[in-house]
């Protein structure tokens, strides 16, 4: 069984860049243009809340810029995808990526180390073509680091493997280590690339204490004239974080401003588009996968959110198509499926507190609230109602009140397929309709998952 988050390897960074699923190409257009402009020092924060992709956009754009670089070995064919004079600005003034997750070393009491050791493996020999100096270098400056810290280990096993110990302390002397880093950057760097791009990404997901010293450390010691940083981060997460610190009137947004130059936020992602690249036909013609993508449209769902609502969308839909004999033949009959049980599954995920509510019968408030989000469902809501209600909509004690006739329905919807009680006033307010217990597969709407 794999695992449901799209993981960025190699072979999915290319596709995407390829078939721009995300509909990203012009943000990385835009990114490598501004790279190209800036003058560094210069640091950029890519802000975009969590599960939306911002590990693919920074990881697209270090390989655009791999591509590009001559030094750097290729280590599969170059993507079909091209952005035109970019390639050939980044041609004549190549760049050399650096990603370090942050997150993956967040059990280290100080970054440096990781981040230096990303580094060399970033520059290792079978990466760099006639880079040996600057492998030297960087070796060099990890000595230094881990002298000033007083690590006495194998500094080839802090490249190879980060795993570790508690062999961080705080800095003794940070002056020294600068110079290192100087002397690598101003007097090694321009044998590999012009400029060096450093991408640390996943620092939302840090401990706040490492993610304000991956910071601060990167802030003083990359200042050189041809190094640009590039965090990824979600901003307003990470200021929440550091008020866990700092208390709830620390102005953590405020703080975080002094270690960027400029901010970029990343474009929601259609979620349509993106689950029809994902194999899920979101243009069938059922009414259930119109509601689906309506509401998650409205919830701006997220990379993450689609790839773990893909499994529900594909069986539930599935299930439907094949199973018509479960729902009858009328518009009436088929709305608890077509219409209500998309709604259902995407509550269960973004609000699972209602989802329970739902399932034991204690509140059924939150369905209309999420529902009345999606035109097609209030569409589709109206003309069941019509059909039900219509010939007794004067007897009705909210004849005139729309929103409370619709909420009113979906509850007693609900009622009838979450509830044991035929003696219910909900049920029994949905009278003689074809609505009954027999019309739905309960055991489908329990678990929201086709039976076995």
């Amino acid at each position: 069984m794999k695992r449901v988050d799209e993981e960025p390897t190699p072979k999915a960074i290319e596709d995407a860049l390829t078939q721009d699923p995300l509909h990203r190409k012009r943000e990385i257009e835009d990114f490598l243009k501004m790279l190209i402009a800036v003058e560094p020092p210069y640091t950029f924060v890519i802000d975009a809340p969590w599960g939306s992709g911002k590990s693919f956009f920074v990881k697209q754009v270090a390989r655009a810029l791999q591509m590009t670089n001559p030094a750097l070995s290729q280590d599969s064919a170059k993507p079909s995808t091209t952005f035109g004079n970019i390639d050939e600005e980044l041609h004549k003034k190549p760049y050399l990526p650096i990603y370090f997750n942050a997150w993956e070393d967040d059990h280290f009491d100080n970054p440096i180390l990781p981040v230096l050791a990303s580094i060399a493996s970033t520059t290792g020999e079978k990466s760099v073509k006639g880079g040996e100096d600057f492998r030297k270098g960087i070796i060099g400056a990890i000595e230094a680091a881990a002298s000033l810290v007083g690590y006495g280990g194998d500094i080839n096993g802090v490249i190879e493997n980060f795993s570790g110990t508690d062999f961080l302390e705080q800095y003794k002397n940070e002056r020294e280590l600068r110079g290192k880093i100087d002397e690598l950057i101003k007097s090694n760097l321009p044998k590999i690339a012009d400029r060096a791009v450093i991408f640390i990404d996943e620092l939302d997901r840090c401990r706040p204490e490492f993610a304000i010293k991956v910071l601060e450390q990167t802030k003083t010691l990359f200042q050189q004239e041809n190094i640009v940083v590039v965090y990824s981060t979600d901003i307003t997460q990470l200021a929440h974080s550091l008020q866990g610190i700092y208390g709830p009137r620390f102005d953590g947004r405020k703080y975080l401003e002094r270690f960027y130059d400029k901010r970029l936020e990343l474009n929601p992602i259609k979620p349509a588009d993106y689950l029809l690249y994902k194999g899920i036909n979101t243009m069938d013609g059922y009414t259930f996968m119109d509601i689906t993508i309506d509401l998650l449209g409205y919830k701006q769902a997220s990379l993450r959110a689609c790839n773990r609502l893909i499994d529900s969308i594909t069986n539930l839909s599935r299930y439907i198509a094949n199973h018509w004999e479960h729902f009858g033949n009328g518009r009436v009959q088929h709305f608890p499926d077509q219409g209500l049980l998309p709604v259902i599954n995407i509550l269960a995920y973004y609000d699972p507190l209602a989802w329970h509510e739902m399932k034991t019968s204690t509140d059924f408030g939150a369905v209309y609230e999420l529902a009345k989000h999606s035109n097609r469902f209030i569409r589709y809501l109206d003309e069941v109602i019509e059909s039900v209600w219509g010939a007794n909509m004067d007897e009705l004690p909210y004849k005139r009140d729309i929103e409370n006739r619709r909420r009113r329905f979906v509850e007693d919807l609900c009622a009838l397929i979450y509830g044991n009680n035929d003696m219910d006033p909900r049920v029994k307010e949905l009278g003689n309709s074809e609505l009954t217990r027999m019309s739905f597969n309960q055991q489908l709407y329990q678990r929201l998952a086709p039976p076995l």
